[in-house]
């Protein structure tokens, strides 16, 4: 029996060499085998799960530079806790405060602490408004994985913020593969700049929008009781979600008029959270004797149009043609979000996205247009409160069926995705050495 040397290690079969003499092999590979390699490696990517991920991880790294870049790795300067607001005897010791009136984050700290204390001041904090209380749906998910310990409160509601843009990461994947595109389209969703500016100052819109999108695909896939719910948190979260509840009932009492049937089990899908919903309010109403609704509608709600058209002008009247000042970022901002509406218009019919969704986008422009100026002027909040009209105009543009670009409207979407990267890139700069 023959036996190989240990020197040679020269089998042509297995040797380090055989790439080069195998038949058929070539090495280093021709630009046909690196595109193999490229279809491979989308393929392979072309999961929900990936998405998720490089959101989760991206949404991560932001924090972990914010927090040590900008909040000198002290973690409670996220909740931007104002003086006006502060009483600093009931804080914790060391709590960074910030002049003046300090940032919505504060008041959901306090709600995290303990979602059921009502109090006017509670925890160190003084609640400005009554309709903070409704929005609760942000702090009791940062209470429970706090577990009731005031102390972990800061990270947490950090934690969950960036779990919840992960989920988005992973929701709209889901929602671009039933579009027939891949899963990366899916990172549009959590990709709007107002999303940054609720990370770094503990915001609630993160976990609105994915119980929303959620609550959606769960209507897609006729799961009503799954949709009822997670809907119904959304609301609880942030009340701007009932107009997408809204819109699901106009769709689905019409069609049961021209069926002339009755209502059914998929109409849980907006009576339960509407009756929630109102049942949170008459709560609310039990302990502090107003109703937070119409505290929000007298404080946000205004004339039509008129405070987006005085935002505009004021915004035009100072913009700087040497620098990239607030009134630049406001109105880079707002012209993105209006390439995105007007896309999604333009795709109405041709979007396969269902009718209650391609309703709720026309619904919510009709909600921003008639917010008040305190929401339209502010510079520094990155149109965080318009996150809706973002989000369903990006569900109903990857409801387009895939098209070559040279077809009418195919080029929207990439258009749209363009016009985005840049204000989202400076707003990403920005925040991380910025408030």
């Amino acid at each position: 029996m023959a036996v190989r040397g240990r020197g040679t290690g020269a089998d042509p079969d297995t040797g380090p060499d055989s790439r080069l003499t195998r038949p058929g092999v070539t090495w280093p590979p021709g630009p046909a085998g690196w595109q193999q390699r490229v279809r491979a490696v989308i393929a392979r990517t072309d999961r929900p799960a990936v998405t998720g991920l490089i959101t989760l991880l991206a949404a991560t790294g932001f924090v972990l530079a914010r927090w040590d870049e900008w909040s000198r790795r002290n973690i409670s300067r996220f909740i931007l806790i104002g003086q006006h607001f502060a009483h600093p005897a009931q804080l914790p010791p060391g709590m960074p405060l910030r002049a003046q009136y300090g940032y919505d984050g504060q008041f959901f700290y306090r709600l995290a602490i303990n979602p059921l204390n009502f109090h006017h001041t509670a925890y160190g904090i003084t609640v400005d408004q009554a309709y903070r209380f409704m929005r609760i749906g942000y702090p009791v998910i940062t209470w429970l994985v706090s577990f009731g310990q005031r102390s972990l409160v800061p990270y947490m509601l950090v934690a969950v913020n960036v779990a919840a843009i992960g989920a988005l990461g992973y929701l709209g994947a889901r929602i671009a593969g039933q579009g027939g595109r891949h899963a990366a389209w899916g990172l549009l969703l959590p990709g709007y700049f107002g999303l940054v500016t609720s990370l770094s100052r503990d915001t609630a819109e993160p976990v609105a929008v994915a119980f929303l999108v959620a609550g959606l695909l769960a209507v897609r896939a006729r799961r009503p009781v799954w949709a009822a719910g997670l809907l119904a948190f959304a609301a609880l979260t942030r009340e701007t979600a009932m107009v997408a509840i809204a819109a699901i009932a106009i769709v689905r009492v019409t069609s049961l008029v021209q069926r002339r049937s009755r209502p059914g089990r998929e109409d849980l899908a907006w009576l339960l959270p509407a009756a929630v919903f109102a049942a949170w309010q008459a709560v609310i109403y039990a302990f502090i004797g107003t109703f937070p609704l119409d505290a929000d509608g007298g404080r946000n709600a205004g004339a039509p149009f008129i405070s987006a058209f005085e935002a505009a002008k004021t915004n035009l009247s100072h913009i700087a043609l040497t620098s990239y000042n607030g009134p630049d970022i406001w109105l880079a901002e707002l012209t993105v979000l209006l390439v995105f509406a007007i896309a999604a218009l333009c795709s109405l019919r041709t979007s396969r996205a269902p009718a209650h969704e391609r309703l709720a986008l026309f619904l919510f422009l009709i909600e921003i247009c008639v917010v008040t100026p305190n929401t339209w002027n502010s510079r520094t909040a990155d149109l965080r409160s318009f996150v809706e009209v973002y989000v369903m105009a990006v569900i109903v543009l990857l409801g387009r069926p895939r098209q070559p670009l040279r077809q009418p409207g195919a080029w929207l979407l990439p258009a749209a995705t363009l016009s985005l990267l840049p204000v989202l890139g400076s707003i990403i700069t920005l925040r991380l050495s910025w408030a």
